[in-house]
């Protein structure tokens, strides 16, 4: 298992909206929450973000740019390896298979 630091910005359980580094790519995973069920996906959507965005400069609850991003795939919530505070490490594994199988 290969833990990797990430950054989140929302957090139900684990983290729902997570940047990371991965090959030199920044990664998005996020699991939507549904207004209809009051409920979060229980899968990540994955993106590889363009380099020349900053997400650093997106104010507290702005909407993530995925329109600018490449979709990867999905992966599933519970897929994910978190370290034991589930706030600063996770298993990159999953977000690795995305990235071998061309996403």
């Amino acid at each position: 298992m290969t833990m990797i630091p990430f950054e989140y910005r929302d957090f139900w359980e684990v983290p729902r909206l997570i940047v990371c580094t991965l090959a030199g790519i920044e990664i998005l995973l996020d699991s939507e929450f549904d207004e209809a069920t009051n409920e979060y996906a229980g899968e990540y959507k994955v993106y590889a973000m363009p380099p020349a965005l900053d997400l650093d400069r997106l104010p507290p609850g702005a909407e993530m740019p995925t329109e600018e991003a490449r979709y990867l795939g999905s992966i599933a919530v519970s897929a994910i390896e978190f370290d034991s505070t589930k706030r600063k490490a996770m298993d990159a594994e999953p977000v690795l298979a995305l990235l071998r199988n061309g996403g």
